[in-house]
């Protein structure tokens, strides 16, 4: 486990909130939505997998800000970022392999932090 200040941990779940609800918006409404229709479209997934990722990503990104649910949040967004990060390399789309990973490994990094107790200090 990787030991966080706690308003690390804070930081780092807000950034991932914002990024993620702001990306399951785009999927669910707006004129982006019809965008990433065609593009799952594409990559060979069903109509509706845009409405299943994009409510993923928003219940993610939300849940992260629950410290109850944090843990679990975080291995959702990991989980679809590796979903992600393999419709990219199938499809050699290989510039576009890097937001997943930097993402999908901030989801992890929360996944295995914990709060550092206070007044405990760091080893050194």
């Amino acid at each position: 486990m990787i030991r966080l200040p706690k308003a690390a941990v804070w930081a780092l779940a807000i950034l991932l909130a914002v990024v993620f609800v702001r990306a399951g918006i785009t999927k669910l409404a707006g004129p982006a939505a019809s965008g990433w229709a065609g593009r799952l479209a594409h990559w060979g997934y069903p109509p509706y997998a845009r409405y299943i990722i994009g409510a993923l990503e928003i219940l993610g990104g939300l849940g992260v800000l629950i410290p109850r649910c944090r843990r679990s949040a975080a291995v959702i967004l990991a989980v679809l970022m590796l979903g992600a990060l393999a419709t990219h390399a199938v499809y050699g789309e290989y510039p576009r392999l890097v937001p997943p990973l930097v993402l999908g490994g901030l989801a992890f990094a929360l996944y295995a932090s914990r709060l550092r107790p206070r007044g405990e200090q760091t080893p050194r």
